[in-house]
């Protein structure tokens, strides 16, 4: 008679004791307890948050055993299926327990990843390639599919690491078993199409079903996808009546198509893929300045102001346009601008979009969908890092184009220290990063106070800064003014530094929810500053000995890693006056808020290319301005409700309502009272507050000629702010005790 769960829980050392009757036959305890010890290293083993539908109610339902349950500080439960129990020991027995096991096997899943094998909640999926010729002049698709994979030869690979002998075992993929049914319908949309008449515009459809191909879905979302695809070219070549242009555009249907001029162009495109430090810009640069008109769009103030000098720099005449400001240049045949700022309707010779990875970034990501498949330019060079690139090449496919990779590899590799480094034995040249205000100046603090010879000379950066401040701060750094850089993440973006070692006083972050840990492409695009071509043979990283004692050890996880784009991604979209107008007129909608809202929720509609881009602090601003300033026209509250207000600050938002009353009340504002309460002898934080009042106040400015005015004493007065703080940064007295994060 076998043994009872209750009385083999103990021994086996089971979260739940009940779970003892799935294990395995044979097991003993001893074997369960080496797979215990090494459950964060193996394969077979996963967390809630390793599946889509992962969950420990899930896993506990399929049968699965759990391991440990979560712990405090963030460490998950984790479960095993029993099928994979023996896999687990042979795993164990293959490559003994070791420091490196886990970084190995992450290697090696990473590898698994590369050749289209993926793990899912039942299993392993194997992702196939399978080409289809078409009808129409030798047409061909590559089809994406996902086919069910045994699991035997993918725990044979993580056991020796034989890419040659898992190709083998993998043998040829199956063939797609609804082929013939794709192809009919396939065939069916280019003869719907041919039927149109036009050949010209033919061309364009093919990367568009190619598009839809690339992604494995099952095969009725697939035909869907495909006939909406068809539906929306053409829509393109017919003349839609005006209920039918309304659904498209609400529902972004033919996002892309909105953007006639770039439409018409036959743009080429060109992807500048490659790490921090590899050269990808100054190529984009020196093409640029070969152009006869262009632009460079910049995802920061900061790098709009760098581009500019860039070319200036080459002899190229270039004007700057930024949310708060617009300086013309003599015969300039190229403006540097921030991504906000591109302007889609008048065609140029070369563009350059910089970052473009932030196409991820939750709160931006609208303006690089926008410029990437709205900016008018016969040439476009896209600067991303490369995982970013399918998803851009994606989106151009919906645009009818294709796109050419060029990539470029980094001058020098980044090397792991192999242990921490006490802030004592700082270096010149080496630049410590937190990832809030307050931890960037108590650092600041510290180090001027450590180390021999009475502590470090040290430049910070933080996003609070003004760019001019910024940009002296990073040019004391560079000319060895300051010793050390003390940073947020804001040194990972475009900041080319004589940086030799960086080094994490953290490695997790405050993200407007939580603190989390770092990703994987933030720690590569932080630590990719480190080692300067021309200036440092090699970079180092590492982390500060005062961090967390974690740290080192996640450090080590995170950078062998490559990053990865989200899964599903789908496009932001914000909205724009073309659609708020069209709303407004087609459902006899005059608020503003009840405009967004129809524009969002319609959006929510679409296919899985694109989503509504964040609209909460717009809709926030929207209400406000509908409630007190109801006698702006639609289009003025619009441009208001896009200004850069963080409404968490009480200051600048009872600021933006006195503005906003004063223009719907007598139509100028009047004298901005704020330049009577802000000097450069305030506390560092009331300088901070004092900018943001001026930024504002220049951006809408900017957008409403003669409301606002006194440019020039608000000029003045950032300038003195500016001042104040590179005083006080430059300074010795601590400041980080005058104000908490």
């Amino acid at each position: 008679m076998s043994e009872s769960p209750v009385s083999a829980a103990p021994a086996f050392h089971l979260p739940h004791a009940r779970h003892a009757s799935r294990l395995p036959p044979g097991l003993t305890p001893e074997d369960w307890q080496r797979l215990r010890q090494n459950a964060h290293a193996l394969p077979q083993v996963l967390t809630p948050n390793d599946l889509d539908d992962g969950s420990d109610a899930a896993y506990d339902e399929r049968g699965w055993v759990q391991i440990s349950r979560s712990a405090a500080g963030g460490r998950p439960s984790r479960w095993i299926a029993p099928a994979h129990i023996q896999a687990a020991l042979a795993q164990l027995a293959a490559t003994p327990p070791a420091p490196t096991l886990r970084s190995l096997m992450q290697q090696r899943a990473a590898q698994l990843d590369a050749l289209g094998l993926r793990r899912e909640a039942q299993g392993w999926t194997r992702l196939a390639v399978q080409p289809l010729l078409l009808a129409h002049e030798g047409w061909r698709i590559e089809l994406a599919h996902r086919v069910p994979q045994n699991d035997a030869p993918v725990w044979a690979f993580f056991r020796d690491g034989d890419v040659g002998s898992l190709r083998h075992a993998l043998g040829q993929a199956p063939t797609y078993e609804h082929a013939p049914a794709l192809k009919t319908h396939l065939d069916h949309l280019l003869a719907r199409s041919e039927a149109l008449g036009s050949p010209a515009q033919l061309a364009s459809l093919l990367p568009r079903l190619q598009a839809e191909c690339s992604v494995a879905k099952p095969l009725a979302d697939l035909l869907a996808a495909l006939t909406r695809a068809q539906d929306r070219w053409e829509q393109g070549v017919e003349e839609q009546d005006q209920l039918s242009r309304l659904g498209r555009e609400l529902a972004f249907q033919g996002y892309p198509d909105s953007f006639e001029t770039a439409r018409k162009l036959g743009r080429k495109v060109t992807l500048y893929l490659g790490p921090p430090n590899s050269g990808k810009t100054y190529a984009a640069f020196e093409r640029l300045a070969q152009a006869l008109d262009g632009a460079y769009l910049a995802p920061l103030r900061l790098l709009a102001l760098e581009g500019r000098d860039r070319l200036v720099g080459r002899g190229v005449p270039c004007s700057l346009l930024t949310g708060e400001e617009s300086v013309p240049a003599d015969n300039a045949r190229v403006v540097s601008s921030t991504i906000e700022m591109v302007n889609t309707r008048d065609a140029i010779d070369v563009a350059v979009i910089d970052e473009a990875q932030m196409l991820f970034d939750d709160s931006r990501g609208w303006a690089w969908t926008q410029a990437i498949v709205g900016v008018p330019a016969r040439e476009l060079i896209i600067i991303a890092s490369a995982y970013a690139a399918p998803a851009i090449e994606r989106l151009l496919q919906l645009c009818g184009e294709k796109v050419e990779r060029r990539v470029f590899e980094r001058k020098q590799q980044v090397q792991l220290m192999p242990a921490p480094v006490p802030m004592a034995h700082l270096q010149a040249g080496d630049a410590v990063v937190a990832f809030s205000r307050r931890d960037v100046l108590m650092l600041r603090d510290q180090i001027s106070r450590s180390g021999e010879g009475g502590g470090h000379t040290v430049s910070v950066i933080y996003g609070a800064l003004p760019p001019e401040v910024r940009r002296r701060e990073a040019e004391r750094f560079a000319v060895g003014a300051a010793d050390v850089l003390v940073a947020t993440d804001a040194i990972g973006m475009g900041l080319n530094l004589p940086i030799r070692r960086v080094l994490f006083s953290t490695l997790t972050k405050f993200d407007g929810v939580g603190d989390r840990d770092l990703s994987v492409s933030e720690v590569h695009q932080i630590a990719g500053r480190a080692g300067r071509y021309g200036l440092h043979d090699e970079g180092f990283v590492s982390v500060l000995k005062e961090a967390e004692a974690s740290s080192l050890k996640l450090l080590r996880e995170l950078l062998p890693k490559e990053p990865r784009a989200p899964r599903d991604f789908k496009a932001p979209v914000a909205p724009n006056w073309r659609h708020v107008q069209t709303i407004s007129q087609r459902m006899g909608v005059k608020k503003l808020y009840a405009v967004l809202s129809i524009f969002r929720e319609q959006l929510k509609l679409d296919d899985a290319h694109f989503a509504v881009a964040t609209l909460d602090q717009m809709l926030e601003l929207a209400e406000l301005l509908d409630r007190h300033a109801n006698t702006l026209t639609l289009q003025q509250r619009f441009v208001y409700a896009q200004a850069p207000v963080d409404t968490r600050l009480p200051v600048l938002l009872e600021a933006y309502g006195g503005w906003i009353n004063a223009h719907a009340a007598r139509g100028q504002v009047g004298w901005p009272e704020f330049i009577d309460d802000y000097d450069e002898h305030a506390r560092l934080d009331r300088l901070e507050q004092g900018l943001r009042l001026c930024t504002l106040w220049l951006w809408l400015d900017l957008r409403f000629p003669g409301v606002f005015g006194e440019v020039e004493a608000v000029l003045d007065l950032r300038g003195r702010l500016n001042d104040g703080i590179e005083r006080q940064l430059k300074g010795r007295k601590p400041l980080w005790q005058r104000r908490g994060r």
